[in-house]
């Protein structure tokens, strides 16, 4: 089942939603094909503004800090951290909303759902159709990925906090959905998509984070030559262990050594 929420019913939003919905009927079948994963049972896109994604990333996060400290002995600092995670990821989702593709979260029920704020695609130059192929690629192997690891792993837990460009579970599953659009989008449009992502003027606040994510950028690259490794030498179906066996993640340092992380993948 595929569901394409509108938040805001404009002409624009609904033309929008339609194209989404005939992609995703296409792409489906390619993404289950190349990953050896199953889709969810339902396939979720929300169309949202700025608002509307900062009160979903809110909630989400609130569900997700309650979920990840469940039974645990927090210190009085600790609990007033993770009290303060939902307002922070309001904040965060109004402030830098505008420069991401898209967010995945999951609802209460578990199941996994993709925020698009339409205006977000027309300021990164990905509305052509090939370019939203591309993307809603990336985001069904996401989905595929919240249900084969039952969203033990994605979207990543939120405690403990910590530092982007050092969460293993959030490199290894945009890794994956690169790789999975890179083999999938030539299987549905019968040609590669490049990546051309808009240059633009950001604001202030972006231009400080896009400092902070050179950092982030390389481990992403890292985590991107370790997937095409193994996909390479062992193929999808031992990959997938990654989402089902506990503790296989990659290290940090067996991000810089990809070979040593493949030999632990289960025959």
């Amino acid at each position: 089942m595929i569901n394409v929420y509108v938040q805001h019913e404009t002409a624009r939003c609904e033309e929008l939603a339609e194209q989404i919905r005939g992609i995703l009927t296409q792409a489906m079948p390619a993404v289950e094909k190349v990953t050896g994963l199953a889709m969810p049972d339902r396939v979720t896109v929300e169309l949202v503004d700025v608002d509307g994604l900062a009160a979903a990333w809110s909630a989400f996060t609130r569900r997700q800090a309650e979920r990840d400290t469940a039974g645990l002995d927090l210190t009085e600092w600790q609990r007033k951290r993770v009290a303060s995670l939902p307002l922070a990821a309001r904040w965060a989702a109004r402030k830098v909303g505008m420069s991401e593709e898209y967010t995945l979260i999951a609802n209460s029920a578990g199941r996994p759902s993709t925020l698009i704020i339409p205006e977000a695609l027309d300021r990164l130059g990905l509305t052509t159709p090939d370019q939203l192929c591309a993307l809603l690629v990336r985001a069904l192997a996401q989905q595929a990925q919240v249900a084969a690891c039952e969203g033990s792993l994605v979207p990543p837990p939120v405690w403990p906090v910590i530092r982007p460009g050092r969460d293993v579970a959030e490199l290894v599953s945009h890794a994956h959905a690169q790789w999975t659009s890179d083999q999938a989008t030539p299987l549905i449009l019968g040609k590669p998509v490049a990546r051309d992502r808009r240059r633009r003027q950001g604001t202030f606040l972006e231009t400080v984070i896009g400092l902070f994510e050179v950092g982030l950028a390389k481990q992403r690259a890292r985590a991107t030559t370790l997937v095409d490794q193994a996909m390479a030498a062992v193929g999808p179906d031992r990959f997938n262990h990654v989402w089902t066996v506990d503790g296989l993640l990659p290290t940090l340092d067996e991000l810089r050594q990809p070979v040593s992380w493949i030999r632990r993948l289960p025959a």
